[in-house]
């Protein structure tokens, strides 16, 4: 009988689900994937990995792929859909269908939840948000996370769980802030509004291994972790660490918050009578304008051990030489 810890990730084909798998295999694991029928599996081609494409809809179909678990690692949700009901689907009835089929499975040791910051919502320029913070979401994203937290809590009776809460992040396959490095390699640094704008920011590889940390450590059932950046960033630095990856001369263009809001509103027309898939709607231009996304990540570094291990000049460097590597710039 194998002595390897059998893992099973859903969302597995996704941008941190897919680093997740590589880090996994690293480690030694038996890494199983759930993925629907139709995923589009490029990310995991040729990798280790057994493959379950009953999707997350069917408890019993988890339950049975679930059968002999050590650790599951629940990545899979969804952050752009155009309606509320579309969030709940994805992050909160997705998580309550794991969580019932896991609390059936006697060989789990934990289920480890990707929650988001955006539970919490945002600070003040200067501040943070830490795990004793109120969860104050802005958005139907942050209140399906919300949601989502509270289920995995409502199971805690019949199976361990662990929540973690990234911030932005980053890194080669990344699609979303992919838009922030094109219009950079365009010649432009766009800030939003003309006041200070802060956040936290992550590079892929440094999220996985502290949710590798949260799920595997003996003391963090029940626990939840902020996994951020140990560095505070703002607009402009990010703008000017980018230009040096990509030995670009930028022009920074400040937006101001109302016109961010018209494109926003118009943005929200697309999506929700076309079901077009747009960069900005009313709740994305709330939330580039907010002042600090800045989480405190210090009780994972103390009990997990969790650390930054990739600067913000390497992290970019590196992930703009995917990109160009890949024909995405």
């Amino acid at each position: 009988m194998s002595n390897k810890d059998i893992s099973f990730v859903t969302g597995a084909n996704g941008f941190v689900g897919s680093h997740l798998v590589d880090y996994l295999i690293e480690k030694g694991n038996e890494v199983h994937a759930i993925v629907r029928p139709t995923s589009n599996l490029q990310w995991l081609e040729g990798k280790d990995v057994i493959l379950h494409t009953c999707g997350l809809n069917s408890v019993e179909d988890l339950q049975k792929s679930f059968d002999g678990a050590h650790y599951i690692y629940h990545i899979a949700g969804v952050v752009k859909v155009p309606t509320k009901e579309g969030f709940i689907k994805g992050n909160v009835d997705m998580t309550r269908n794991v969580m019932e089929a896991a609390s059936h499975i006697q060989t789990i040791k934990r289920v480890l939840i990707t929650s988001s910051m955006a539970a919490t919502g945002y600070a003040e320029i200067g501040g943070d948000v830490d795990e004793s913070s109120p969860l104050r979401p802005i958005e139907p994203y942050g209140e399906s996370k919300v949601a989502q937290e509270k289920v995995a809590q409502e199971y805690s009776d019949r199976v361990a769980s662990t929540i973690v809460r990234p911030p932005g992040v980053y890194g080669p396959r990344d699609t979303e802030i992919f838009a922030f490095f094109k219009a950079i390699n365009s010649g432009f640094s766009v800030m939003m509004g003309f006041k200070p704008k802060e956040m936290s920011l992550i590079h892929v590889r440094d999220l996985v291994q502290g949710m590798y940390q949260a799920a595997t450590n003996e003391n963090s059932a029940g626990e939840i972790y902020f996994l951020g950046s140990l560095e505070r960033y703002d607009w402009k630095q990010l703008g000017e660490v980018a230009s040096v990856a990509m030995n670009k001369k930028t022009w920074t263009i400040k937006i101001p918050h109302f016109v961010i809001f018209i494109i926003g509103f118009f943005g929200q027309l697309l999506e929700s009578a076309f079901g077009m898939d747009v960069a900005l709607n009313k709740d994305r231009a709330y939330r580039v304008t907010r002042p600090s996304w800045y989480c405190n990540s210090a009780k994972a570094a103390k009990e997990l051990g969790f650390k930054q291990t990739i600067s913000i000049e390497e992290g970019f460097k590196s992930t703009v030489e995917w990109y160009k590597e890949k024909g995405w710039l």
